[in-house]
């Protein structure tokens, strides 16, 4: 009889100090900024009447196509929420439609591996990104593979204003 009643009330306080702790939660919130580190791919160029004068086009090109750029990012100074879903090297794909200013949509795709923690892939799109002032506004969906990230879904928007090198970004991961 007195190992029942020691074993229920054992449970009782198991189950009591989950009620106190709490599920994990459904969803983390915070902010990072983003800043581009290198180009460890160059992009196929297409100078729209005009000519390659590289690594630009020339003056008389009306509109700069690029595909298939690679890039690497690093986050900074990300918010204690989300830090330790968001370290390590961000690998973009970068495809873009610029005007004679280089200035216009990109888009892509990235892979984002958090040491420790698993892989974001995903998704990013740019409506407008400005290669001479870095002004840009941009937006990234992933889904997370391995360790504490598997099946979580990560959502990033954010913006720079002429003259920022970093994206300054809200986080959002499910």
């Amino acid at each position: 009889m007195l190992k029942k009643a020691a074993f229920v009330i054992a449970c009782l306080v198991l189950v009591s100090a989950v009620a106190v702790a709490g599920p994990e939660p459904r969803a983390v919130n915070g902010k990072v900024l983003l800043g581009f580190t290198a180009e460890v791919g160059w992009p196929v160029i297409t100078c729209v009447a005009g000519l390659p004068l590289p690594p630009y086009c020339d003056s008389s090109t009306t509109q700069v196509l690029g595909r298939l750029e690679v890039q690497t990012w690093m986050p900074a100074s990300p918010s204690k929420s989300v830090a330790k879903f968001l370290n390590g090297p961000i690998t973009f794909v970068v495809n873009c439609d610029l005007n004679a200013q280089y200035r216009g949509p990109c888009w892509g795709t990235f892979e984002w591996k958090v040491p420790g923690v698993g892989t974001w892939t995903g998704f990013w799109k740019a409506p407008i990104m400005d290669l001479m002032t870095y002004e840009s506004k941009l937006s990234m969906v992933g889904i997370g593979s391995g360790g504490q990230i598997d099946g979580k879904q990560l959502v990033i928007e954010g913006e720079s204003a002429p003259g920022d090198y970093y994206i300054a970004s809200s986080v959002h991961i499910k």
